[in-house]
C-alpha cells in the first residue's frame, strides 16, 4: 500500500466521518452501485463513522443510488448547495436567490446545452467563456468537473456543504476522511483529516491527497477505507481510550 504522505493529526481531526464522491469514485458514470460498492459503504458504517455522500448530482438524481447503498447520515448534493441530514430528513438549500438569477439569464439561450438543478447549473466545459459572459456581474463561480462545468453561488463548494452537514451531525470540523477523483472534490479533500484518491483520479487530485489507491472506483474506495481510514480510526480510538484512563 502507498504510505500516507503526511500524518493526519496535522489538521487536528478525530475519526468521526467518512465522505465519498459518487461518479468516477464509488461508481463509474451511469453505473449502478455494485455489490462491492454497497458492501464498502456498509463496512464504513460498521466502523462507527458517519457516512456522507457528497456529489454534484441533484437530490432526485441521487435517489436510486442512496436507495441501493442503504442508510446514510447525510447527503450533500449539487456540489454543496443542497444538504439533507439524514437522507430524507432535514433539508437545506444554499444560494437559491442567485440560482434564480442564473436561470433567468441562461434559460432564453437555446444554443447552450445546460441542465438546471435547484441551485447548480451544469454545462460543457468548452462553453465556459460563453456562460461566464452571460452571467457577468452575478455572485457566482464556475467549477470544473472533468469535461463538465458547474455554476454555483460564490463560496459554495463540496467542502462548504460538507461542513454544514457535519455541523448538523455535531461532528467537529476536519473530523472526517474523504475520497474523490475530480476537480470539484479538491476543496473537500483539502479539508479532510485523511484524504484519498481512486486510481482513476485526475493528476491534480492525486498530487494533493494523503493516499492514492492502486485500484479504481469502488475497489479504490474499499482500499482507502480498509487501509488509511481504518488505521486513522484505530489510532484515534486508542488515543481516546488512553486519555479516558489518565
Amino acid at each position: 500500500m502507498t504510505p500516507l504522505r503526511a500524518h493526519p493529526a496535522r489538521r487536528g481531526g478525530s475519526a468521526r466521518g467518512f465522505a465519498f464522491d459518487l461518479d468516477r469514485t464509488l461508481v463509474a458514470v451511469d453505473r449502478a452501485p455494485s455489490r462491492l460498492a454497497r458492501a464498502t459503504i456498509q463496512e464504513a458504517r460498521s466502523t462507527g463513522l458517519s457516512v456522507i455522500l457528497v456529489s454534484g448530482r441533484t437530490l432526485s438524481a441521487l435517489s436510486p443510488f442512496v436507495s441501493a447503498l442503504g442508510p446514510l447520515e447525510a447527503v450533500v448534493a449539487e456540489n454543496g448547495a443542497v444538504i439533507e441530514v439524514p437522507w430524507g430528513g432535514r433539508r437545506e438549500v444554499i444560494g437559491g436567490g442567485v440560482a434564480r438569477q442564473v436561470r433567468r439569464r441562461l434559460e432564453p439561450i437555446s444554443a447552450l446545452e445546460v441542465e438546471h438543478g435547484e441551485v447548480v447549473v451544469s454545462g460543457r466545459w468548452t462553453d465556459r467563456r460563453t456562460i461566464a459572459g452571460y452571467l457577468s456581474g452575478l455572485d457566482i463561480h464556475i467549477v470544473r468537473n472533468r469535461d463538465r462545468l458547474m455554476v454555483l453561488p460564490t463560496g459554495v463548494t463540496k467542502a462548504s456543504g460538507l461542513e454544514l452537514a457535519l455541523r448538523h451531525l455535531r461532528i467537529p470540523e476536519h473530523s472526517f476522511a474523504a475520497i474523490g477523483d475530480g476537480e470539484n472534490d479538491i476543496p473537500m479533500l483539502r479539508a479532510a483529516a485523511v484524504s484519498g484518491a481512486v486510481a482513476n483520479a485526475i493528476p491534480a487530485v492525486k498530487a494533493l491527497v494523503d493516499y492514492v489507491a492502486h485500484e479504481p472506483f469502488e475497489r479504490g474506495v474499499q482500499e482507502f477505507l480498509q487501509g488509511p481510514v481504518t488505521r486513522w480510526a484505530s489510532v484515534d480510538s486508542s488515543g481516546r481510550r488512553s486519555a479516558s484512563r489518565s
